[in-house]
C-alpha cells in the first residue's frame, strides 16, 4: 500500500509530465500559489483560476483531481475540475473541517508540484 507522500508525488509528477503549465511562467506560477493559499485561503486563491490567467485553470483542475483521488478521498469522486471542486467545497453540507483538510492536502501536493514543474 502506498503512503500519502507516494500518492502526492505520483499525482504531481503526472501533472508535470503532461506539460500542463509549460512556458516561461510555468514554474513561477506553481511557486506563487502556495503563499497565496496561506495568505488568502484555498477558495479565494482558486477563484483566480476562473479568470483568464494562463495556467491557473490547469493547476486547479489538477488539484481537484488530486483531492478526488481514491487514495486521498477528501472530496467526492465526481470532482474532476476546478468548477466541481469549488461547488463541492462551498455546498452547505461541506464542513469547515473538510475545507481545512482540502487546504492542507493542497499545500502538501504543491510541495511536490513545485519541484517537478520547471521553467521551460
Amino acid at each position: 500500500m502506498r503512503n500519502l507522500e507516494q500518492i502526492r508525488a505520483a499525482n504531481a509528477l503526472s501533472f508535470a509530465n503532461k506539460g500542463a503549465v509549460s512556458g516561461d511562467k510555468g514554474g513561477e506560477l506553481i511557486k506563487k500559489i502556495a503563499p497565496l493559499i496561506q495568505n488568502h485561503g484555498l477558495l479565494a486563491t482558486a477563484s483566480f483560476s476562473f479568470g483568464e490567467k494562463e495556467g491557473w485553470q490547469r493547476v486547479f483542475d489538477a488539484i481537484a483531481q488530486h483531492l478526488a483521488d481514491k487514495d486521498i478521498g477528501i472530496v467526492g469522486s465526481d470532482v474532476k475540475d476546478r468548477l466541481s471542486l469549488m461547488t463541492f467545497l462551498t455546498q452547505p453540507s461541506t464542513t469547515s473541517e473538510t475545507l481545512k483538510l482540502a487546504t492542507t492536502e493542497t499545500m502538501a501536493w504543491l510541495t511536490f508540484a513545485r519541484r517537478f514543474v520547471k521553467k521551460v
